[in-house]
């Protein structure tokens, strides 16, 4: 059983490392970017099927918003659907068969490594930071939208409140990360288990792991929705405070 706490490079491209993280989150944008043109060509007053998944999604965050902020708080939705949207799509896809299983035996430092071409992309760091930068980024453009750069840097007189908004990034990037990659790693020590006890790495020893992993799975479709879901709600609830002032 090979775990890695960084992702695997597969290739350079222009002298950029592509991993086998970064091409899980293309296949997750691809396929968001699929579903939302699919929507939009069959597009019914009276929603069903994806449409309908869509339509709840955004209207939840919507009630949400209204509830925390007001009716201005409507604007801000979009941004916050799109993160939900996306982390629980990448949290959902990377429990797919193949996520993790499929690879490539390499030779690294002398030594055989199992190298999977595709790993969640949310069970890398570098997204979830990444994802952490956008949301907070976007919470300080939208203070200064509404107060003004002046009435905006009235928030930091206090030193502990810029401190506060580096937290939020580690918060974000750690918690959402931890939470995955944990996922990742239960799954992978029940699938294997009986290959540990056992020694034997034939096929038939499997079944017995994949067995095992079913009530994970469920546990790991719950975590996915709910990583999703703190995500996007402290995104709006941050937003918040630097507008909410002005809008009442």
């Amino acid at each position: 059983m090979h775990i890695s706490l960084a992702a695997e490079t597969l290739f350079h491209l222009g002298g950029m490392p592509i991993t086998n993280s970064l091409l899980t989150s293309v296949i997750v944008v691809m396929v968001m970017i699929i579903a939302g043109i699919a929507v939009g060509i069959n597009y019914k007053k009276l929603p069903s099927g994806l449409q309908h998944l869509f339509e709840m999604a955004y209207e939840a965050f919507d009630d949400l918003a209204v509830g925390i902020i007001g009716e201005k708080g409507k604007k801000y939705v979009p941004l916050v659907v799109t993160f939900f949207l996306y982390i629980i799509t990448s949290n959902w896809l990377s429990l797919l068969p193949g996520v993790g299983s499929i690879g490539l035996n390499l030779i690294e430092h002398g030594e055989k490594v199992f190298v999977p071409l595709f790993r969640g992309g949310n069970a890398d760091l570098n997204t979830t930071l990444a994802l952490a930068i956008v949301s907070v980024v976007a919470t300080q453009i939208y203070g200064i939208k509404v107060s003004g750069l002046a009435g905006h840097l009235h928030h930091f007189k206090n030193p502990l409140e810029i401190i506060s908004e580096f937290s939020k990034i580690l918060s974000f990037g750690f918690r959402l990360f931890g939470n995955v990659f944990a996922g990742e790693v239960l799954l992978t020590a029940g699938a294997s288990m009986m290959v540990l006890v056992t020694g034997n790495n034939r096929v038939l020893y499997g079944i017995p792991g994949g067995l095992i992993q079913i009530p994970f799975l469920c546990l790991e479709l719950f975590v996915g929705f709910i990583q999703a879901f703190i995500f996007a709600v402290l995104t709006l609830s941050f937003i918040s405070i630097y507008v909410q002032e002005k809008n009442h």
